[in-house]
């Protein structure tokens, strides 16, 4: 059984939905610590000279992931909140792509949503891509096994728990874990070799690792 672990990102990558499609059980590692320098609060999206970063506005502090409030009172410098800010930038940058229509109710019923806590925002828009891009895939959140170690320890004894034989590793994993612990408990490493595919966006060139929506607004589904 195949174990991979993530943070729960803003608007993910299509590395994220790759990993989740090759998963049989993908935990979200949401007891882990915020980092305001990560993908958990923002991410980025094509515009016609290049692309953008859309963030939500949180609390920055050191506390889990879980626990980090989103600044609904936040306006833009046009004077919205900042959840109709990102939806509007979305909507203006891909409502001429072939396939955003389809998911535009979807999405407003979404950023039109209060939400209090960061993961919440975040779980709403990863389950809408997992049901676009057709990923069914068992979902578990990290703190409700309450395991309390750290680092590498920690993600063993979470695949070790939920019955996997293979962990699948993000390829940055490389740089950090010990891969030693998983062995002495039975458990293979594989690291994800994700490729990111190129496809016609609606403005000229390609850049890669935008927001998933990119690819499902251009092209409808989970790129090859």
């Amino acid at each position: 059984m195949i174990v991979a672990i993530h943070q729960p990102n803003y608007l993910p990558y299509l590395g994220f939905f790759d990993k989740m499609a090759k998963s049989d059980i993908f935990v979200i590692y949401d007891d882990a610590q915020f980092n305001k320098s990560d993908f958990q609060h923002r991410n980025r999206i094509r515009i016609y000279h290049g692309w953008k970063w859309l963030t939500v506005p949180v609390e920055k502090k050191r506390i889990p992931i879980n626990e980090v409030k989103v600044r609904n009172e936040v306006k833009t410098w046009k004077g919205v909140k900042w959840a109709e800010d990102h939806f509007n930038n979305i909507r203006d940058n891909y409502k001429d792509t072939p396939y955003y229509s389809m998911y535009e109710e979807e999405l407003r019923r979404i950023y039109n949503k209060k939400h209090e806590k960061l993961v919440d925002l975040n779980m709403e828009l990863i389950r809408f891509l997992m049901k676009a891009f057709d990923i069914d895939v068992e979902i578990v959140f990290s703190s409700e096994l309450g395991f309390t170690s750290k680092s590498t320890q920690r993600l063993v004894e979470i695949v070790e728990a939920l019955g996997g034989d293979v962990y699948l590793s993000g390829p940055k994993g490389k740089d950090y874990l010990d891969v030693s612990l998983f062995e002495r408990r039975g458990i293979k490493v594989v690291f994800q070799d994700f490729m990111h595919p190129v496809y016609k966006q609606r403005y000229g060139g390609f850049i890669p690792n935008m927001s998933a929506i990119d690819a499902l607004f251009n092209v409808g589904k989970m790129p090859e």
